[in-house]
């Protein structure tokens, strides 16, 4: 299960779902227009420990540029339940 959470100063975008690769490209690409809208992104996900590795594998080659960009990025890693 997926729980993450787009933050400006302005506005917050909380999101409920499955760990999939149309989630995780939803959450880029909304994450990507805030971060040239706002001055201050934070991006936080919070994942189930056996979400862990798709986590990783769908978000590989798009989150360290996110985080070199300026962007706060958090990922919490929770029991599952």
């Amino acid at each position: 299960m997926l729980h993450a959470v787009i933050r400006s100063a302005r506005d917050a975008l909380h999101f409920f779902g499955e760990v999939s690769p149309y989630n995780l490209q939803t959450l880029r690409d909304h994450a990507r227009q805030s971060a040239r809208d706002a001055e201050a992104l934070h991006l936080r996900f919070e994942i189930a420990r056996s979400d862990r590795r798709a986590f990783n594998r769908y978000t590989e080659r798009w989150l360290p540029s996110l985080k070199q960009s300026g962007v706060t990025v958090e990922v919490a890693v929770t029991r599952d339940q």
